[in-house]
């Protein structure tokens, strides 16, 4: 008789900014590499870009490195539609109209996800442990965390899987963890990504395997970092805090929620309906600094929050390196050129930091831990290489407690690995 198989054991991060697959078999889990515009990449980037049909055509749909590479190729005319994780939690937000076609938000998560297991080089089967914040971005309270659950359960069915497990992010982060260890440890799982900082403190190793004492969170990271640089060095640039002639006479301060669109790549291609050109076109035509409130109406116009979150992401890893580095963003009509330091970085960043250490309190405390007690803190997702959090991990641990590595699959790995448990 042949031999039968067991399904795959199947790990999604499915993430703020990137996503990625792991497996897990008798060797242990594995990152499932995906096709990238110079080769295989462990990661995607969790972004959809939509094509407007032409001369009948179907619209065309696109996800991941390719979408990137396509959203460019048609200089703004397509839609790239990010950070679709940050609006599961949402009661406001249930559909956008991309083209003329109105998509729930169930239906895009589950667009991205048939698109990764396209991408895949095996047959991921119907069975998936996938990763889930401790407190999604935008949750407020226990129905905004099961609306985004509910979510996510639809768009996973509407993808083709069909059985379902949900597992906290820095949990799976501490099973990958786990996985270098020949002893036993308490570990403060530290994980930073793009919408969500989550921290767990668990037992793992060899004997205890990964045993959680508690989980705590907070809705922010990455995202909020970026919002921090686009708020002191690129919306002065165009035009926050000018002021406009109205037709009634007299003057009028630009709308500061124009600027606080602009904070979240995933918002700003809501900016771009009628009812806010109409306002720009007022403003544009009564602006006492017509060059930064044009710069303003080219941003939005021409939907460049891809450009600009590169140009600001650029800059925060460089800083990572480097004292200071250099932000430019250069685009038809729009051109600003800048420079940042680190320390002002900190001290932009400073209230997202003392959150983050709140919840880091909060954990230990619900552990009924001390920080003395920690035999290691395990940083991990991108946000975790940003200097300042660093340090201020530093601070209560010390450095040499702290460690690293594999920040962008760490996750997906350890949910391989739950789902072969």
């Amino acid at each position: 008789m042949p031999a039968t198989t067991s399904a795959p054991a199947i790990g999604i991060d499915f993430g703020t900014t990137n996503s990625a697959i792991a497996i897990a078999d008798r060797d242990g889990s594995r990152v499932l590499p995906l096709p990238g515009p110079r080769g295989p990449v462990s990661t995607w980037r969790t972004v959809l870009c939509f094509e407007p049909a032409d001369d009948g055509a179907a619209m065309r749909m696109t996800a991941g490195a390719e979408a990137l590479a396509r959203y460019a190729e048609t200089e703004g005319v397509a839609r790239l539609i990010q950070s679709i994780k940050s609006h599961l939690a949402s009661a406001s937000f249930v559909d956008t109209a991309i083209f003329g076609r109105r998509f729930r938000v169930e239906e895009l998560v589950a667009a991205y996800l048939r698109a990764l297991r396209a991408a895949a080089p095996i047959d991921l089967g119907r069975r998936v442990v996938i990763g889930r914040p401790v407190r999604y971005w935008g949750a407020d309270d226990a129905d905004d965390d099961a609306r985004a659950i509910g979510r996510m359960k639809t768009a996973l069915a509407l993808a083709g899987f069909d059985e379902v497990t949900f597992a906290f992010e820095p949990v799976a982060a501490a099973h990958a963890y786990a996985a270098r260890l020949d002893h036993d440890e308490l570990v403060l799982i530290a994980d930073f990504g793009g919408g969500t900082s989550d921290f767990s403190l668990v037992d793992v190793g060899p004997r205890r395997g990964a045993h959680v004492r508690a989980t705590t969170g907070v809705a922010l990271a990455g995202d909020a970092f970026d919002g921090r640089i686009v708020d002191h060095a690129i919306a002065p640039a165009l035009g926050k805090g000018s002021r406009y002639r109205v037709e009634m006479g007299g003057e009028a301060p630009v709308p500061a929620w124009l600027y606080n669109h602009l904070r979240r790549w995933h918002h700003l291609s809501f900016l771009k309906s009628a009812d806010t050109l109409r306002l720009l076109e007022r403003i544009a035509g009564g602006a006492l600094d017509p060059v930064a409130i044009g710069r303003l109406c080219r941003v939005v116009e021409d939907d460049l929050g891809l450009p600009l979150h590169d140009a600001v992401e650029a800059t925060k890893l460089a800083l990572s390196a480097a004292a200071s580095a250099p932000l430019r963003f250069a685009r038809p009509g729009v051109t600003v050129t800048t420079a940042v330091a680190r320390a002002e970085l900190d001290a932009w960043i400073a209230p997202e930091l003392a959150a983050i250490d709140d919840a880091v309190t909060a954990a230990l405390t619900a552990a009924g831990a001390d920080a003395r007690d920690v035999d290691r803190v395990f940083a991990t997702g991108g946000s975790s290489m940003v200097p300042a959090v660093r340090a201020t991990l530093a601070a209560r641990f010390g450095a040499d407690r702290i460690v690293g590595g594999e920040e962008l699959t760490s996750v997906a790995a350890g949910l391989a690995a739950i789902a072969a448990a």
